[in-house]
């Protein structure tokens, strides 16, 4: 199946169907959810996003059988970096950015309903049902679609810094709720920035992995924080500038560094699978 896959590369219209597949895939889970309140948030957020993955696979077939040329979705190369280098790297990148982003959560007040289904949703859900969802399946499905298929397809009709910043809107467009949209932008550009300088698919899971289950960790470190408190409602004002400061710093050195170890690939040539 994964070779059909290589061979879809959906344009800026063909990603913007996949997210109304998302869409439609969500109401079918709102629909599973009302029916059996009991269902696994895991299931539920599978079914969100199978729509879309079936229209990839089915298109890929046709692709393949009609001849079109293949682009293989996975093709890391990390350029002057050892592997673990590289890795440890972006992660320490998207560690300072989560935490410099922090504060665009609440640039949108959050209203106390929405606020209590975020809450419920991650406290009053079972550990493992949550992990399931939050830190295997999501970084999983969403960085297929939308750095695998949705930007791999648009960085061969547009300018790099075009197709990323359209493959993060719709990233963020994605999530379909106005508080996460602007962190999951700024996220999906960084992590955008890594899937074309490294043609790397599971360096983008790993990222996106790295920042929910750190989320996830720290819902459950501090169960009664609510959802909207920011590491500024925590920390000591003095403290929390100096880290500001730091993670602002460190950010920009690190992407210094990534940027003049790695090469990116000229997508346009088409890398065979």
């Amino acid at each position: 199946m994964n070779q059909y896959f290589n061979y879809y590369k959906p344009s800026l219209g063909g990603s913007w169907l996949l997210v109304a597949l998302v869409i439609a895939g969500s109401l079918v889970g709102a629909g599973v959810t009302a029916a059996w309140r009991g269902a696994p948030q895991s299931l539920t957020y599978f079914i969100m996003m199978l729509p879309a993955l079936l229209w990839c696979g089915w298109l890929g077939r046709r692709g393949w059988e009609s001849g079109w040329s293949s682009l293989a979705i996975h093709a890391p190369h990390y350029g002057k970096l050892p592997v673990w280098g590289f890795f440890l790297l972006a992660g320490l990148a998207m560690i300072a950015l989560s935490f410099l982003i922090e504060p665009t959560v609440n640039w949108i007040p959050m209203p106390d309903s929405i606020k209590a289904i975020f809450e419920k949703a991650f406290m009053d859900s079972p550990l493992w049902d949550m992990i399931v969802s939050t830190c295997i399946l999501a970084p999983l499905l969403e960085e297929f679609l939308c750095r695998g298929m949705m930007l791999r397809g648009m960085l061969t009709r547009m300018k790099p810094w075009k197709a990323i910043a359209w493959s993060s809107f719709l990233f963020a467009f994605m999530h379909l709720n106005p508080w996460q949209a602007i962190p999951a932008f700024l996220m999906g550009l960084l992590m955008g920035w890594v899937y074309w300088r490294t043609h790397s698919l599971w360096a983008t899971i790993f990222l996106h992995c790295l920042n929910n289950s750190l989320s996830t960790l720290l819902s459950r470190i501090w169960p009664d924080v609510s959802v909207d408190t920011g590491w500024k409602d925590i920390l000591p004002p003095d403290l929390y500038w100096f880290c500001y400061a730091g993670a602002a710093v460190l950010l920009v050195v690190l992407i210094l560094i990534l940027h003049e170890k790695t090469v990116s690939p000229q997508v346009q040539t088409h890398l065979e699978a």
